[in-house]
């Protein structure tokens, strides 16, 4: 282990350093408009790309020869435009998930579901956290510190003022302020596996498991999108399950496919979105806008988001007729 002894840089002292390493910059006025506003940290996960790599796949100093500032700059400016495709996307299929939840635990339990804690899995250790976790609870405690939160919206202050048993509005209401996460996790931890595969077949998908590992994964990738994270060539952390369609009716990605898929790349996550917006939004242009965005940023290595080669003529990545 050593000390860090790295000084802060003045903008001016940062692309001096990145010119003394091989990045051509021809319009400082422009980079450090872009560096007092951009952090060069921020910035320097684009670079990569551009860098030498050594004989073991390490990245060096140096840049590679012809790498300028613009290029650089274009990748960081293509995911940013990427992440607010992706969260467009993952918008659409969060609604359809939490309106398909509603609708169908409702008609099930009736209209107030969610203050019913035997409809789930009871609490459960969690060795990693070391914690015992109730989703009951806390799907309970975040409606209410929400309906504290939210006490002016108008169909809020309506129940309130109208009714006092139940306490709480029903969940057309109520789950409506849950956020991602929290549907994902009614969904991990519904008791009955047919109430998790009813969800599951609502998005055409057969296998509960795989569905709310899809989920896990896309409200992960939704949260790298809302605090603005890198996204292009990230190796996620929460990785979805592999499925193997068997509903013919869903075009997806063949076995062979699927099984040689990465799984932490981007490519078979932006496989599920289109998947999902099948159900969710048939006629997506999300297909479209992602190839556009590629035109309009053609040195983005796809490959680096495990994009296979061909990809662009899958049937899954054809736009609809």
């Amino acid at each position: 282990m050593r000390t860090y002894s790295k000084p802060a840089l003045t903008i001016e002292q940062q692309i001096a350093l990145l010119e003394s390493r091989g990045l051509s910059i021809p319009d400082h006025e422009r980079a450090v408009r872009h560096l007092s506003n951009i952090s060069y940290y921020r910035l320097s996960a684009y670079m990569l790309p551009y860098r030498v790599l050594d004989a073991s796949g390490n990245y060096l100093d140096q840049f590679v020869p012809g790498a300028t500032w613009d290029d650089v700059y274009n990748l960081y400016k293509f995911d940013r435009k990427l992440r607010l495709l992706v969260f467009d996307a993952i918008e659409r299929i969060e609604i359809a998930l939490r309106t398909q939840v509603i609708y169908q635990l409702s008609h099930k339990y009736g209209p107030h579901w969610q203050d019913q804690g035997a409809i789930f899995q009871p609490p459960y250790y969690i060795p990693k956290t070391g914690r015992t976790y109730d989703v009951f609870q806390d799907i309970q405690k975040h409606i209410n510190d929400e309906l504290n939160k939210n006490k002016k919206v108008n169909f809020i202050e309506h129940y309130l003022n109208t009714y006092d048993t139940p306490p709480t509005p029903p969940s057309w209401m109520s789950v409506e302020l849950l956020y991602f996460s929290e549907l994902s996790k009614i969904c991990q931890n519904l008791k009955l596996r047919k109430d998790r595969t009813d969800l599951a077949n609502a998005f055409g998908l057969k296998d509960d498991k795989v569905f709310c590992s899809w989920l896990h994964t896309l409200n992960y990738i939704r949260n790298i999108c809302a605090h603005h994270s890198r996204l292009w060539n990230i190796l996620l952390d929460i990785t979805p399950t592999k499925y193997l369609n068997k509903d013919k009716s869903k075009v997806w990605l063949t076995d062979t496919e699927v099984k040689t898929a990465q799984s932490s790349k981007l490519y078979y996550t932006l496989c599920i979105i289109l998947y999902l917006l099948q159900t969710v939004n048939p006629k997506t242009k999300f297909r479209q806008h992602f190839k556009d965005l590629l035109a309009k940023y053609p040195k983005v290595n796809v490959g680096y988001m495990g994009f296979p080669a061909g990809w662009e003529t899958h049937p899954l990545w054809q736009n609809p007729k």
